[in-house]
């Protein structure tokens, strides 16, 4: 997993930073934006996931290794599932930095372990540098045509192109956002290869480091390899085919593999399945797919290569294309299942259709010179033309959500004297404590403060939807009694008011803190 020409080195671990940086000149934009009133939420896309996945690092770094939901009030059993940002925080404990600094610096590195892993891949499929190059930046990069039904005002259904919203498809906007996407892409790299080495020379050092790189990505998304399996199948059938023979060390391995996935997978199974808590959480959890329609348009410019890199691999019988065509059958198949979490089979689904497009974009420039040998003088120069074309939205993404974050929205900003609260419940509030808040304000507090509340998120929050009216009521007036065990504390600042101007606290409450926008009450 080494390269071995620093030129080739040096090109690809400066690459890789310049797209992380790319990655983060939304999120630069944001902290530049803020004013003496408002402060930035800390990043530039998906805040809500944000703030819990920055509460589960505050949680690892107070000891917990369970996971644990902090944005609802009822007692639940804590589940050794989706580990990664209690691990996260953990690290961010030892080495006693802040956890959205901690977010920050493993979003960065993994990222940049993550591009060149999937270099890495490329390298080892195509030898000649220029098309592993073409396929890094294609899969890196590369998005839909987002764009262009922006500009035709294309959107059936009201549903805005996928471009700019389906974290999981892209891998640019993936490692743009959480540093979990990263982990387990170059987790997908890194099996992927070495499962390719292996059909080529059976070893069962491959087989036990994808054993364990596949245990470790369950711990920070269960569902995250049901491609990968299949993609490894795909790559063993289409050898086989190839050889005309079912080879008995391949069966091995893939039983091997399989097999070392299913304690894992059961566990998660049956805590999704049977604990009520967990039930109603996945319930919640909602990930659909848009039309299909969507996912073209989402993925339009890898479909015309990409088509003729399927035809390719039947002539061929080339083990590696095979794994593309089974990983991205399999994702649509799952992206249609009759599952809450559809969209989200099909991560980093721009790696095989780039390595697929790659291949078609080969054969489509061999044939051409072939009739027409000037094409040859043109060949490199149309490739980067159609990578470029390619990488339209995932350019315009980050300069968008810049420009659009300079508005000041509320998802993404909140009032500077929620500071006061945050260093205020530091202080004098313990850890676990609930605080009952607006959702604006709970979901700062339960990222900044180390406090858990009652309702904040939509898939967090058991019964999110009446949760939400309660609140409302409450500041309202209507439902003094929400404010009793087990929630310790009551916010009433900047957005509180704005849902209700004429709050009256009710007797069990205790005024601890009062400032002329924001006060702090105890409950008694």
């Amino acid at each position: 997993m080494i390269l071995r020409d620093k030129k080739e080195l040096l090109w690809i671990l400066a690459v890789s930073t310049l797209i992380i940086i790319w990655g983060y000149v939304p999120t630069w934009a944001g902290y530049q934006a803020e004013t003496s009133e408002l402060r930035f939420r800390g990043l530039y896309y998906d805040s809500q996931d944000y703030a819990v996945h920055i509460a589960m690092m505050n949680a690892g770094m107070h000891g917990e290794w369970a996971y644990q939901f902090r944005f609802t009030t009822e007692p639940h059993n804590p589940a050794y599932t989706r580990l990664f940002y209690v691990v996260l925080g953990k690290f961010s404990g030892l080495l006693s930095i802040n956890p959205e600094a901690t977010f920050h610096w493993a979003r960065s590195i993994l990222g940049i372990i993550a591009l060149y892993t999937l270099y890495i891949l490329m390298r080892r499929i195509f030898q000649d540098v220029f098309w592993a190059r073409t396929a890094f930046l294609l899969a890196a990069l590369g998005s839909g045509m987002g764009w262009l039904q922006l500009l035709l005002n294309w959107s059936p259904g009201q549903i805005t192109p996928i471009d700019f919203w389906f974290t999981d498809g892209y891998v640019f906007f993936s490692l743009s956002v959480f540093p979990h996407f990263a982990f387990v892409t170059a987790a997908m790299c890194i099996v992927l290869k070495l499962w390719l080495d292996y059909l080529e020379n059976p070893n069962r050092n491959s087989i036990i480091w994808i054993v364990l790189t596949a245990i470790l990505v369950q711990f920070a998304n269960p569902i995250a390899f049901a491609t990968i399996d299949a993609a490894l199948l795909g790559a063993a059938l289409f050898s086989w085919w190839n050889k005309r023979k079912i080879i008995g060390a391949d069966v091995i391995g893939l039983s091997i593999i399989a097999i070392a996935q299913i304690p894992l997978l059961a566990y998660n199974v049956i805590v999704l399945s049977r604990d009520p808590f967990w039930i109603q959480f996945t319930a919640q959890n909602q990930t659909l797919s848009p039309p299909l329609i969507y996912y073209f348009w989402g993925f339009a410019f890898f479909c015309p290569p990409a088509i003729l890199g399927v035809m390719i691999a039947f002539r061929e019988k080339s083990g590696v294309l095979g794994a593309c065509i089974f990983w991205i059958i399999t994702a649509l198949l799952l992206a249609y299942a009759p599952v809450n979490i559809q969209r989200r089979f099909l991560q980093n689904i721009t790696i095989p259709l780039a390595i697929l497009a790659t291949k078609g974009l080969i054969t489509f420039f061999e044939m051409g010179t072939t009739q027409s040998p000037s094409l040859k003088r043109w060949e490199k120069s149309l490739v980067i033309v159609f990578v470029f074309l390619a990488s339209l939205s995932s350019i315009q993404l980050s300069l968008g959500r810049a420009v659009y974050l300079q508005t000041h929205p509320d998802d993404f900003f909140y009032p500077a004297s929620l500071d006061h609260a945050i260093s205020w419940l530091h202080e004098h509030a313990q850890y676990n404590d609930f605080v009952l808040a607006a959702e604006g304000t709970s979901q700062v507090l339960a990222q900044r403060a180390g406090v858990r509340v009652y309702s904040g998120h939509e898939m967090e929050t058991m019964d999110y939807a009446a949760k939400k009216t309660k609140v409302l009521e409450f500041f309202q007036g209507r439902f003094p009694s929400l404010a009793s065990k087990p929630i310790q504390w009551v916010i009433y600042g900047p957005i509180e008011r704005g849902l209700a101007p004429g709050f009256q606290p009710a007797n069990n409450l205790e005024l601890v803190y009062d400032s002329q926008e924001l006060q702090i009450y105890r409950v008694k």
